[in-house]
């Protein structure tokens, strides 16, 4: 059983028993959790708050190290290996999930939702209360939003306490409770009007009205202010000696009489594609709710549906205010004039209306307690213009909408509620319901539509107005001919205007990265490849123009634009063009560091120093080099195709065995190569034309392309010869006599005898330069084949396969140990080995368990040895492994991996 509270002093018990919760940033840990009810907190945000913007050099570190203590303390029967099932791990932060009984506040403020005006209940409730509400971090920033809630929510749970004790005509109590409210808190109306009542109803008329104008006095003298029209009500009931005034007011009846608000928007026509949102806020009615995503994702509509679904659900009333926080004015409406047209709603006269906004705020908290309002602010521009705007007490809900995050909310404990564009499926489904069956009647022109608009439902929207009399072909059409945002304008509609009003709030550094980023032709961009743009100071910058919905966070620390964001971004002025070299070069340097960490031989540098403030990727292993080449390659692609033409050769060069020998990109190779091949010739490099010549050939080997991996190798030769270059010779040498006896199967005869003069003076260019032990091994292949085939020859064969092994082995190249496998094993297959023949077979597997495109060769030699031994149960599982890869992994010489395997083309 464990208890967790925070109604006082921070304390956990566990079993009934206080438990140590560590140093002051771990109980913090916990406060911060229990704040979010449940909710999670992203690691990001868990490190600012924990140490005010300021953190320590490894913040991640220290604050997984809380958490891992609170884990031992919370879970202490807890398997070693058992995932955690109270300090959770979600969405890249961490939640707290308990019982709402386990957890004082969440209780409190649950037993007060559902409490009525049991006097029973409301004091159990408070019972829990025991000091302060996170007493230690009654100073700290993260913690004030919740003491304050809570504080506000025990005040009116307090003022329930007097309510029910005036109904149950226990006069003298409520005297006793409501003095003790005034003096805690002299400024609070609700407190005096109880405390006036409590007093008329014990036939205390004279002190009632004393306590009435002692509050006057108050605040005109602290605040300079008049009492709120419900005092000023009361006063003069008492002096007119009004018995049903009396008698309705004990009853707890609402303080501000029978006006009834009904603010809402009309609910529009046209509304699809949200009814998990709506099902999600409606099972959630209550508290307050933070709708957020991009301009023209839908925020307003959705919002407006839901309140006039939910709207039987508060009878007191509905409140909406658009906070013009996005749009064409320059200037948000301030929350003292949302207050003021609040008051006038719930009946308030003009004279009567403070006339500063903390003077309507208070009155609006005290008008609002106790009632089950729904208030509706749309189009925040910030925290700060709502916080006035939200009632002191529960029972009423909020739901805002913004393009802002409205992070200091959430972190309150808002819950927040983020839209995105549509999905094809959703796209459709608007344009049935806006266009009718005719949204069908063409459904090649409506996929255009859909494909064009990107999911954004504004921009579906417009497509709609225009589409009202014209064919879907005509509209399709016309929004393929146009450029960029061009097909979002018209007549009273532009989709540009729509995306400034978030665009000029931003601040200038956000929008320099903002237009400047757009450039990027990727899919997405890493925060470590921004770092290497913007500095120390990108992941601020980027959370700037993720809380706006310019940039969306898709997985952790990973941003993309919406198309349409990213046309209106590049149409901007003064775009630094600098911001692209910068990416190229962070990608670039990035890869060069990758290829070092997974090929384990080492390679001399063709790429260049490192840019000033550029920032690469460090790799502490080979599986995270490769991990990280997966997952940018369609960036780094993307950018190949941007970069300066003189760094082809070196992206060829860094790419070329992750593209060759790892993951067969080959006609991506093929291409980037080629590109890099022109410049090169048009330069007059002699040396990258020879190498760009060789990678050509070596990616023709790896198709068993032979004839055209000759006429590169021949090329790679000659300018080895030309340029006197004898790793670059001695390269275009070993291809060609790899290109001879094939990579894909047993050589015969010939081959081999041709290849091997060719091999062995690559050999002896390779002994003859430092370093050159993983080419040393390359080389003894086709020297150990031409052995095969010489009378006597097949033992000195075997060695030379070892020793190729031997080298890879010591250089640790498990790539290397694995094509010298697959030559061993073919060799002892045909030398009548079986049994060897399948243990090298087995064993390159072994080393290619995660490179599905590195299996199939091996799995083919399995599969003969199994299929010539007569084992045609181990043949068929084997041949039925091979198939699923030839039909899934990526490798282009499909046809041939087929025959292999015995399948034909008819």
């Amino acid at each position: 059983m464990i208890e967790v509270r925070v109604l006082g002093p921070v304390e956990v018990l566990v079993g009934g028993t206080p438990v140590p919760l560590g140093g002051r940033r771990q109980q913090a840990v916990l406060a911060l959790l229990v704040a979010a009810r449940g909710r999670v907190i992203s690691v990001d945000r868990l490190v600012d708050q924990l140490w005010d913007g300021a953190p320590p050099p490894r913040p991640l570190a220290s604050l997984q190290a809380y958490v891992s203590r609170l884990r031992r303390t919370l879970e202490p029967r807890r398997a070693p290996r058992a995932a955690p099932q109270v300090l959770v791990s979600e969405s890249a932060g961490y939640a707290l999930r308990l019982p709402v009984e386990a957890v004082d506040a969440w209780l409190f403020e649950r037993r007060l939702h559902e409490a009525g005006p049991s006097l029973e209940t409301l004091r159990e409730t408070l019972e829990l209360w025991r000091g302060g509400p996170f007493e230690q971090f009654a100073d700290e920033a993260w913690a004030r939003p919740s003491i304050e809630r809570l504080t506000e929510t025990r005040r009116a749970a307090q003022e329930r306490v007097v309510a029910a004790l005036l109904a149950l005509r226990r006069n003298g109590e409520a005297v006793q409770a409501a003095r003790q409210l005034t003096d805690e808190e002299p400024l609070r109306g609700p407190a005096w009007r109880l405390l006036a009542l409590a007093l008329w109803a014990g036939h205390r008329s004279a002190e009632a009205l004393d306590a009435l104008r002692q509050h006057r006095r108050r605040l005109a003298e602290e605040l300079g202010l008049e009492p709120e029209p419900a005092l000023a009500a009361l006063e003069q009931a008492i002096l007119d000696q009004r018995g049903d005034v009396l008698e309705r007011e004990s009853r707890g009846a609402t303080a501000g009489g029978t006006v009834r608000p009904a603010q809402l928007p009309r609910s529009p026509a046209g509304f699809a594609a949200r009814d998990a949102e709506l099902d999600a806020l409606t099972r959630h009615t209550g508290g307050l709710t933070v709708i957020t995503g991009a301009g023209g994702v839908g925020k307003t509509t959705l919002a407006v549906r839901w309140a006039h679904q939910v709207a039987p659900r508060f009878p007191d009333g509905q409140l909406y205010a658009d906070l013009r926080g996005y749009g064409p004015q320059d200037a948000p409406t301030a929350p003292g004039d949302v207050l003021l047209g609040f008051l006038a709603a719930l009946g308030v006269p003009a004279h009567r209306v403070p006339p500063g906004e903390s003077g309507r705020a208070v009155l609006f908290r005290s008008l609002v307690a106790g009632r089950r309002m729904l208030i509706v602010l749309d189009n925040a521009r910030d925290d700060e213009q709502v916080r006035p705007l939200l009632p002191g007490t529960p029972g009423s809900a909020v739901v805002v909408t913004s393009r802002d995050r409205l992070g200091a909310l959430t972190a309150a404990g808002a819950r927040p509620v983020t839209l995105s564009g549509f999905d094809d499926e959703q796209s459709r489904a608007y344009l049935r319901d806006r266009l009718g069956p005719g949204a069908d009647a063409d459904p090649r022109a409506r996929d255009v539509i859909v494909a064009r608009c990107g999911g954004l439902p504004l921009a579906l929207a417009m497509v709609c107005a225009r589409a009202a009399g014209f064919p879907l072909a005509a509209v399709a059409a016309e929004l393929t001919e146009e450029d960029g945002l061009d097909a979002f304008a018209g007549p009273g509609y532009d989709l540009r205007a729509v995306l400034s009003w978030s665009y000029k709030r931003l601040p200038e550094p956000a929008a320099a990265l903002f237009r400047g980023l757009a450039a990027h032709p990727g899919p997405d961009l890493p925060e470590n490849a921004v770092t290497s743009v913007a500095g120390p100071s990108a992941r601020a910058l980027l959370r700037v123009l993720c809380d706006a919905h310019l940039l969306t966070e898709r997985e952790p620390a990973r941003f993309s634009y919406h198309d349409l964001v990213r046309s209106y971004a590049l149409e901007l002025p003064d775009r630094d063009a600098s911001v692209l070299d910068r990416l190229v070069a962070h990608f670039l340097h990035s890869a060069t560091a990758a290829a070092n960490r997974y090929v384990s031989y080492p390679r001399p540098d063709r790429v260049g120093p490192v840019p000033a403030d550029v920032t690469p990727e460090v790799f502490a292993t080979p599986e995270d080099a490769l991990a990280w080449k997966h997952a940018e390659y369609r960036n780094i692609m993307a950018l190949t195709g941007v970069c300066d033409p003189l760094l082809l050769g070196p992206w060829a060069y860094v790419l070329a065995n992750y593209q060759q020998d790892i993951r067969y990109h080959l006609d991506d190779s093929f291409d980037l190569v080629g590109r890099a091949l022109e410049v090169a010739e048009r330069e007059g490099q002699g040396w990258w034309s020879g190498f760009l010549s060789y990678l050509l050939g070596r990616g023709h080997i790896r198709l068993g392309q032979r004839d055209q991996a000759r006429h590169y190798l021949e090329l790679t030769i000659a300018a080895g010869r030309a340029t006197g270059d004898p790793l670059r010779l001695a390269h275009g040498l070993l291809g060609w006599a790899l290109a001879t006896i094939g990579a894909t199967g047993t050589p015969d005869r010939a081959d081999a005898e041709a290849a091997f003069p060719y091999a062995r003076e690559a050999l002896e260019n390779y002994r003859r330069l430092p370093g050159g032990e993983n080419d040393v091994a390359r080389a003894l292949v086709p020297i150990a084949w031409y052995h095969f085939f010489q009378p006597g020859g097949r033992a000195e064969a075997d060695r030379l396969l070892h020793e190729s092994l031997a080298l890879h082995e010591g250089l640790d190249n498990a790539d290397g140990v694995a094509d010298t496998l697959i030559h061993l094993g073919r060799f002892r297959h045909a030398s009548g080995d079986p049994a060897g023949a399948s243990a090298a077979f087995r064993r390159c597997l072994d080393l290619h368990d995660d490179l599905p495109e590195l299996e199939i060769d091996a799995l083919i030699g399995l599969y003969r040895v199994y299929a010539d031994t007569g084992d045609t149960a181990a043949a068929g599982s084997v041949r039925a492994e091979a198939l699923a890869l030839v039909e899934t992994a990526r490798y282009q010489d499909v046809e041939r991996l087929r025959t292999a395997l015995g399948i034909t083309a008819g």
